[in-house]
């Protein structure tokens, strides 16, 4: 699907796709063959650069072209309750547009500019592709802030659990730390290639950046590395915590695996006394009216004490 978007009094709007317009950005969701062709023609980008999208093995890099510079970065996904992934979005910058590439799930730009710091302004490409990067920046940031209120939840569920069903959302948790991880790392190396990229007169014509964009830039590194910096601190917390829980759920087990058997003794205790009176022989109190009250009495005062020594030991 292709969508055109152009700034038109300090809102992004959606336009008629013009191959001529300028200041424009072109989002383009799960293309077709069709759409790849008809706009590498227009824009004049090999069409190879369009098919990166789509390699989920793909690691963040920047690519030159003749006339163009296409940036790989990962973005984070939320595919339900636990479980996070990322997904390659490329963003192609051209001296007169801006194009992106992704798969439906992706989230290039905040639903309203209310959502950024930012005002997106497409004529600004170098500035508006930064934003780009910045807005990547932001949802990791939230996804992380997600997961550590989704770990507090499950660490009050674990304290009294005897089952793996907490321990695999932890594991499910520390897996998609584990996608952030390896895509911040390269989204940092794309920022950083770019922050060279920008003293290259070869690339001014394709970079132009002015103190602004200098600024969103530099606030796109600082919010990179802060995010890797607290999802590599998350994912070594959940690693711990898994260890940990894990003897938490043994002793958890333990202790009423304890509880059974001290159940199991005091329950066999009366059932051993009355099978001694139940013989077929001469025992005491036999054929008497008083015996089976006698026999009653003497299995509740032994179960009593057994029950007793047991407490004191710590069975219950």
């Amino acid at each position: 699907m292709l969508t055109t978007y152009k700034t038109i009094q300090s809102k992004l709007q959606e336009v008629p796709w013009d191959p001529s317009e300028k200041g424009v950005w072109i989002k383009l969701i799960d293309p077709t063959p069709e759409e790849i062709l008809q706009m590498s023609a227009a824009a004049q980008i090999p069409e190879y650069f369009f098919r990166f999208a789509f390699d989920e093995d793909d690691c963040p890099r920047i690519v030159l072209g003749d006339n163009c510079i296409l940036a790989i970065i990962h973005v984070p996904l939320s595919l339900g309750e636990d479980r996070y992934e990322t997904a390659p979005l490329s963003i192609i910058l051209t001296p007169h547009t801006t194009i992106t590439i992704s798969n439906d799930l992706v989230q290039v730009l905040p639903d309203h500019n209310d959502g950024s710091r930012f005002l997106f302004d497409t004529a600004k490409r170098t500035q508006f592709f930064f934003q780009i990067l910045y807005h990547a920046d932001t949802v990791f940031l939230k996804y992380i802030r997600q997961i550590r209120k989704r770990t507090d939840e499950i660490e009050l569920s674990l304290r009294k659990s005897t089952n793996n069903e907490e321990v695999f959302q932890l594991l499910d948790l520390e897996k998609g730390l584990t996608y952030f991880t390896a895509a911040l790392r390269g989204n940092v190396i794309v920022a950083e290639t770019i922050l060279r990229m920008r003293s290259d007169p070869q690339m001014r014509y394709l970079l132009q950046m002015h103190e602004e964009d200098e600024d969103v830039l530099e606030s796109v590194i600082i919010e990179n590395k802060r995010a890797l910096e607290l999802v590599q601190t998350y994912s070594e917390i959940l690693s711990s915590m898994m260890d940990a829980f894990s003897s938490v759920i043994n002793n958890n087990l333990n202790h009423i695996m304890k509880f059974l058997a001290s159940i199991t003794i005091l329950v066999s205790i009366p059932t051993m006394i009355s099978s001694f009176w139940s013989m077929t022989l001469i025992v005491p109190w036999q054929g008497t009216a008083v015996g089976f009250w006698l026999v009653l009495l003497l299995a509740i005062i032994t179960s009593c004490g057994v029950g007793l020594y047991l407490r004191k030991k710590g069975m219950f």
